[in-house]
């Protein structure tokens, strides 16, 4: 029989470690929150994970088991479309992940939780959000007043997302030589610069007067403030009906606009990254199969179709 004496001494099983405050879902929560530097997205990301904190049978995030929160996210993304689904799904895991890396949670159940990959089918998404060059400039031709027509330019010319835009202020607009220089401050809180072409750097300074450097550059006629997200998408729906156009355009569709037209005039993948900001090289690949120049069935034996 072995001596017990020589036996290893048993391990010492210790609680996890804790590296925050939180003592409650709520305050995770909170904390998770403060991590975020984008307001827009602490705004998304708060309505998704008390959406899926309130499908959990327990109401206790620390009693949730891995079937707990496939079944909550089962409930949260029933009734929205794939792409909302991968947002929901996504952040739901980052809440998990977020509590586990803090010792907040013993185990991580968002590792076990799969999203699939929207790569494949960017593309094809996008064809659909993708207006052509004549339905840009019949736009910008029926915004109702001219600062209307120059924040579309703006918009579509420097591949800006709406947020982008309207949070805009003078100190920001920086002439060149030829053109101007915006200062964009984008998701995340990344800066980034972006020229604009001179015709449009040209519109854009005549609209400045004696605006001041933290004036916005697109200021709102009530109250001279900045303009509301829901004020651009405005211009931009009555613009689109004044120019007979059906499709059911948004600011973001002239940010998909500006990706294509430049690629299809030669503008380098690394150029368009770098000019929208995307953090993700693959995001802007996906522009390069939303209007595919060619595809294999255009190899084909052209006799197959001749018809008797």
């Amino acid at each position: 029989m072995a001596d017990e004496k020589n036996l290893p001494a048993p391990v010492q099983i210790t609680s996890l470690a804790k590296a925050t405050r939180a003592d409650s879902d709520e305050q995770l929560l909170q904390s998770w929150l403060a991590s975020l530097l984008s307001q827009h997205s602490r705004r998304n990301f708060e309505t998704t994970a008390r959406l899926f904190l309130a499908e959990l049978p327990s109401g206790a995030l620390r009693a949730a088991t891995v079937e707990d929160v496939r079944d909550a996210l089962a409930v949260i993304t029933r009734d929205v479309s794939a792409s909302a689904g991968r947002q929901y799904s996504l952040r739901v895991k980052s809440l998990l992940s977020y509590g586990h890396d803090l010792g907040y949670l013993q185990f991580n159940a968002g590792t076990v939780i799969k999203v699939r990959s929207e790569a494949r089918s960017r593309g094809a998404a996008l064809a659909k959000r993708i207006i052509s060059e004549v339905d840009v400039a019949l736009l910008v031709r029926h915004a109702r007043t001219r600062r209307d027509r120059i924040m579309l330019q703006v918009l579509y010319a420097g591949g800006l997302r709406v947020s982008e835009l309207v949070n805009l202020t003078w100190s920001a607009v920086i002439p060149r030589e030829k053109g101007v220089q915006l200062n964009v401050l984008g998701k995340g809180g990344v800066e980034r610069n972006v020229l604009l072409p001179e015709a449009v750097s040209r519109s854009l300074l005549s609209l400045r007067g004696d605006a001041g450097p933290n004036d916005a550059v697109f200021a709102s006629r009530k109250g001279g403030g900045k303009l509301r997200e829901r004020a651009v998408l405005g211009t931009v729906k009555r613009a689109a009906k004044a120019a007979g156009i059906e499709a059911p355009v948004s600011p973001h569709w002239l940010r998909h606009a500006h990706a294509s037209h430049a690629i299809d005039r030669g503008a380098t993948l690394p150029e368009v990254q770098s000019t929208l900001g995307h953090g993700n090289f693959a995001t802007t690949s996906g522009y390069l199969h939303a209007r595919p120049e060619t595809s294999s069935g255009l190899h084909l034996d052209p006799g197959v179709w001749l018809q008797r």
